[in-house]
């Protein structure tokens, strides 16, 4: 009889502890959905220099503004997310993951935004821009403009 419930608590724990990782998941999966989801709320929302407000936004007060909502603390400086979290490849990213993106006229990570979706191997992502329609609004890696200046991916959220 031990052996039989020993047995059952045995399979029990085991099948929980599948759940829980099963949860994680969902968790992680449910976090970066709701970052991108909230992200689009700022569509429009107009470029403004160090600004880190939905009065204006420059591209990395957007991306801390978003993150800071899920309690994700991130320095507001584009170069300094660059040191932040783990580098992924282009193919494996994933919504809710930061890209950094060279400045106009610098060789330094100086443009940051948020990957929004991984499609046909063309990333899509939302960011502040101050150039080419200015504000908040998606745009596209397969844009000639941002390939030339793509530099990694980087994921905060794992």
């Amino acid at each position: 009889m031990k052996k039989l419930i020993l047995s059952s608590l045995i399979a029990l724990s085991s099948f929980f502890s599948f759940s829980n990782e099963s949860d994680t998941l969902c968790v992680t999966y449910n976090l970066r959905d709701s970052i991108t989801s909230y992200a689009q709320n700022f569509i429009g929302t107009p470029y403004l220099w160090g600004g880190e407000s939905t009065k204006g936004f420059d591209c990395s007060g957007f991306v801390l503004y978003v993150f800071k909502k899920f309690g994700i603390k991130l320095p507001h400086s584009s170069a300094a997310m660059g040191n932040l979290g783990q580098q992924k490849e282009k193919d494996c990213a994933e919504s809710g993951d930061i890209i950094l993106f060279k400045g106009t006229q610098s060789s330094t990570i100086g443009h940051v935004g948020i990957v929004f979706e991984n499609k046909s191997e063309n990333l899509i992502f939302i960011h502040a821009s101050s150039s080419r329609g200015g504000g908040v609004k998606i745009s596209q890696l397969s844009d000639g403009y941002y390939t030339q200046r793509f530099v990694k991916v980087v994921d905060v959220l794992s």
